[in-house]
This record gives structure tokens, C-alpha cells and sequence, in this order.
């Protein structure tokens, strides 16, 4: 099953890995920058993912670990229809990375993510890949200077 969301196949994520470096992609406008600020103004309700793969998508992210984790709480900057504890807080799965808060803009709007994360999601059954230690790490360490 994909999605024709926003732009970025899976060439692009692979041409972002280079040998022994590592490179976190931001999911779409669910994360900063790297140097910015994050702005809900960025948020795309004309693109819509369909209802199954958002539960899916949202179920996938749900399970993924948190790196940085900030203790703002969040309020729905759409609608006003959630607010979240640490919704700034930033997660990953070792390839893309959000705010805790981009899961319920997921889960109420159907904000899309880019393909490449679809087909990455689906690459791995839906089921995030383990993170041991050294790799927890070694992202929390690119996440501080990327966006830390």
C-alpha cells in the first residue's frame, strides 16, 4: 500500500546515508529544521492521507522511542482539539524524526508524510526497527546537533 504524499522517494533517503555518517531526515512538516524554529503554520490540510494508512503510520510512530525529550506541553494549533505533554519532545526511528505532537496532527487532521517515510514504514512491516544503545546514542547525538 502507498501514498502519493509530499515529494522525496526512496532515493533520496538513500542517498542521504553516506558511509559511516549518519543523517536524520525530518518527517515533513511534523519536524524543525535543522537551525529552526518549528511553526504549525507549515501544516498541510490540502493533502490528506487516507484513513488506513494514517493508523498505521500513527501506530508505527506511537512505538518509536523519544530523543529529546522537552516537557512543553503542546495545544493544537489548527483546531484546538488536543494538546499534548511534551509535544515538543522530538522522536525517531533512526531514519526520520518528529515531534511528539506531529502524531496527533496525524491522527486528527490525516497531515500527510512524505512517501519515502510510507514506503520506509512499509519496508519495515509497520514495526519501527530496534534501537540498541550505541544507536540510541549515536541519534541522540545528531538530533542535539541538528536541532538541540
Amino acid at each position: 500500500m502507498t501514498f502519493d504524499g509530499p515529494s522525496g522517494g526512496h532515493d533520496a533517503v538513500m542517498r542521504t546515508r553516506t558511509a559511516g555518517a549518519l543523517t536524520l531526515l525530518p518527517l515533513g512538516t511534523l519536524a524543525p529544521r535543522p537551525g529552526e524554529s518549528w511553526s504549525g503554520e507549515e501544516l498541510d490540510l490540502a493533502l490528506v492521507m487516507p484513513e488506513g494508512v494514517r493508523l498505521q503510520v500513527v501506530d508505527y510512530l506511537s512505538r518509536c522511542p523519544v530523543y529529546l525529550a522537552w516537557m512543553e506541553y503542546t495545544r493544537d494549533v489548527i483546531g484546538d482539539r488536543f494538546g499534548v505533554s511534551g509535544g515538543s519532545a522530538i522522536a525517531s526511528d533512526g531514519t526520520f524524526y518528529w515531534r511528539l505532537d506531529g502524531v496527533e496532527y496525524i491522527r486528527e487532521y490525516g497531515i500527510a508524510v512524505p512517501e519515502a517515510a510510507i514506503r520506509h514504514m512499509e519496508s519495515h512491516s509497520w514495526i519501527p526497527p530496534e534501537v540498541g544503545q550505541d544507536r540510541y546514542f549515536e541519534i541522540y547525538d545528531e538530533l542535539m546537533k541538528m536541532i538541540g
